[in-house]
């Protein structure tokens, strides 16, 4: 059910607290409140803005703020004259960079006011208890979530027992983009650390809004990329010890490909590249040689000319046989973690032993 006037109305107070410099949420919230006849907070809200954009050094915005103060009658003239003669001297100088705290919404920044009024309108109010889950790992449910108020906490278990706190998201964060984009299972559990209202979205409503914007929809799978490696560098038994410093780099430097069913992966003239290593986090791909399928590799499998170790026969195919999602990571890491991290030695050289066994029957390597 799409938010009434009064539910938009207190969103936008919300998100303007989360992001006080946010262009795209205080223009609108400013024209909502003309609209419930309340100039003093609009023409307040507008007096705010100006003085944030001219500590900025964002001249071209303040102006326009400054002349929203004046058509809505803000009664401290002499202020707004002095602000005007800032920002008209420093246009076109550069202007500083927004703090974190004020860092326009990325969800929305590609949107126009309308289009991303239009977007937070089709989303639903929840109010969550402190410790309720919101979502559990491994569930079907493909909703997006946005942190109106409060602060969750984001949690993964992995197949051998461990727990760990991946973080906390707060005010103006987001949440269940990879379900909601990859159509997946949930990859980790979250739970509210303390009562928290949040914006429930449906799949297809932000599908839509990717449709209706290319470049959010960019935005939005940087993040759904970068959250599902995080979650993987919890996840896979071989990269659970990783020290922090190590587990940013995986993050950062690696980055997520989908392929659909009958796309070859490797072919016999790929077989001496050596770029890169994959993981597969979803699907299952056969290996082939001489045309037939001689093993599949499931999710956490390995594969890749990263090391003579990982190599597979010059003579192997990989084809996808369903879609399938794959970690794709420099050589680079692969080098560095097998000769830093016994365990993930360990955890390589235990799952290359059982893959070239399997290569000679039907096995699916589920490790």
């Amino acid at each position: 059910m799409a938010l009434t006037k009064q539910e938009m109305m207190q969103a936008y107070q919300d998100l303007i607290a989360a992001y006080p410099e946010d262009l795209r949420i205080a223009r609108p919230l400013i024209q909502m409140l003309q609209a419930r006849g309340d100039t003093e907070a609009a023409r307040n809200l507008a007096m705010e803005m100006a003085r944030r954009m001219v500590s900025l050094g964002y001249s071209s915005y303040a102006l326009a703020f400054l002349s929203l103060c004046e058509q809505l009658g803000h009664p401290d003239t002499d202020e707004i004259e002095s602000m005007k003669t800032i920002a008209e001297l420093t246009l076109g100088s550069p202007p500083q960079t927004l703090s974190e705290a004020g860092k326009v919404f990325s969800l929305i920044e590609a949107l126009s006011d309308s289009e991303s009024q239009e977007f937070l309108r089709q989303g639903t109010l929840c109010k969550v208890k402190k410790g309720e889950v919101i979502v559990k790992q491994g569930e079907i449910s493909h909703n997006f979530y946005l942190i109106l108020e409060g602060e969750v906490r984001v949690q993964v278990d992995t197949k051998s027992g461990e727990h760990f706190e991946v973080g906390s998201l707060k005010q103006g964060d987001f949440f269940g983009e990879v379900a909601c984009i990859y159509q997946l299972p949930r990859t980790a559990t979250v739970v509210a650390f303390v009562d928290s209202t949040l914006l429930e979205f449906s799949n297809e409503t932000v599908d839509a809004m990717v449709h209706m914007s290319p470049i959010a929809g960019d935005s939005l799978m940087k993040v759904v990329q970068r959250r599902m490696i995080e979650t993987i560098s919890f996840m896979h038994p071989a990269f659970t010890k990783l020290g922090a410093e190590d587990r940013q780099w995986l993050e950062e430097d690696s980055e997520l490909v989908e392929y659909f069913p009958g796309r070859v992966l490797r072919k016999d003239s790929d077989a001496k590249e050596a770029a890169f290593f994959y993981v597969i986090v979803f699907g299952k791909i056969e290996a082939k040689r001489g045309g037939q399928t001689k093993c599949i590799l499931g999710v956490n499998a390995m594969y890749g000319n990263a090391s003579p170790t990982l190599r597979l026969p010059e003579d192997t195919e990989l084809v996808a046989v369903e879609r399938t999602l794959a970690c794709r990571m420099p050589l680079q890491i692969f080098d560095t973690f097998y000769n830093t991290y016994a365990d993930f030695e360990l955890w390589v050289n235990n799952h290359v032993s059982k893959r070239n066994a399997a290569l000679g029957s039907s096995v699916i390597l589920n490790n």
